[in-house]
């Protein structure tokens, strides 16, 4: 069965609000190829399906209970009319980026699709991802080198230049009193989002991890932990999850040492966070990366108390996995090397996979 993207389920994905997580998957890319603008950056702008299926349910629900209009109006923040919509929405239908070859798609379709590039044109334009790195991502997802090649030259030469920069919300005001551990006793990850807000300032997305982690798709917010560290995160989808950030990076503004990183991790867990043996990765088999990162498994029971209300699978664990270049959707920007660049923190446990590897 062909890969090809099918640009309503890219539409409802989007919707959803995913987050950009640390670890990959070690079978196959996200399905839903996407490409994208100016000049050389590398990374794929594939939307991933969400990696935790207890929010999925919640993320279809309130998808399709109320906020149909959120991709059009996403659409219109940034520029894009139908018009342009329809110019794209031609060239994927030539190039099997629609509904399958042959298959004309229709003006909500081509819509879907156009959500998804709106966030690659950004990303490539802060520098999170490259022209490259989209095609091959485009190719691995099932697109032939031709196919690939004829809508990232569409994206950079006639769609992006008319995509507007995303424009964030102000920032809060704060009185940054808040205590060193929440009501759970949580120092960070799991915790609310009114205790980061008390405790931590907040900081512009763009300017602190756009770069590093890329432009976000939904609420998002970013938290300045030192002079050199800053927190990113983007809220989950999962009513249940919405207040509450169990999966953030963190960013340091040039590589760490892992006593550091360490430090670091362990100031955003519980305190009764342990930590056990780590665990190499690399970068799944399809990734046109090569990289690897350092996993990082965390025991602390405050942690399974924490999401056990949260109506998230309740795990007694934390994971970190730490990245000396950077993380996409691919797997890691080069090796690691021991220095740390983004830890990728979250709730449970991170495991190999079926193939007994560690992906990154």
């Amino acid at each position: 069965m062909s890969r090809n993207r099918r640009a309503a389920v890219t539409a409802l994905l989007v919707a959803a609000s995913l987050a950009v997580g640390g670890c990959g998957s070690d079978t196959e890319p996200s399905t839903a190829r996407t490409s994208t603008v100016p000049e050389d950056v590398t990374k794929s702008a594939s939307v991933a399906a969400p990696k935790d299926e207890s929010n999925s349910d919640d993320a279809s629900a309130e998808t399709t209970a109320g906020d149909d209009t959120s991709i059009e109006d996403a659409l219109a923040a940034a520029g894009v009319d139908d018009s342009l919509v329809n110019r794209l929405g031609e060239i994927g239908d030539a190039n099997n980026y629609g509904l399958g070859e042959g298959v004309k798609t229709g003006l909500e379709d081509r819509r879907g699709l156009a959500v998804t590039q709106v966030d690659a044109c950004r990303n490539v334009a802060v520098g999170y991802q490259t022209w490259e790195g989209i095609r091959s991502a485009d190719e691995a997802s099932g697109a032939s080198e031709d196919q690939a090649a004829a809508m990232a030259d569409f994206l950079r030469t006639e769609f992006c230049p008319h995509v507007a920069p995303l424009k964030e919300a102000p920032l809060p005001q704060q009185t940054l009193d808040g205590a060193a551990e929440d009501d759970l006793g949580g120092r960070g990850l799991a915790s609310p989002l009114t205790w980061w807000d008390a405790r931590y300032p907040r900081v512009s997305w763009a300017k602190a991890c756009a770069a590093q982690t890329g432009m976000p798709i939904g609420d998002s917010v970013a938290y300045r932990l030192a002079k050199d560290e800053v927190v990113c995160a983007t809220l989950p989808f999962a009513t249940s999850l919405k207040e509450h950030l169990i999966s953030v990076d963190v960013v340091f503004s040039s590589p760490v040492d892992e006593d550091r990183a360490r430090k670091s991790a362990l100031a955003l867990l519980p305190s009764d966070a342990s930590a056990t043996e780590p665990t190499e990765g690399t970068n799944p088999d399809w990734s046109y990366l090569g990289g690897g990162c350092l996993n990082i498994n965390f025991r602390t029971a405050t942690m399974e108390a924490m999401t056990d209300g949260l109506e998230k699978d309740a795990e007694p664990w934390a994971s970190a996995v730490y990245y000396s270049d950077g993380a996409t959707e691919d797997g890691a920007v080069g090796d690691y090397t021991g220095e740390v660049k983004q830890i990728s923190l979250s709730t449970g446990a991170n495991e190999p996979g079926a193939s007994g590897e560690l992906t990154c």
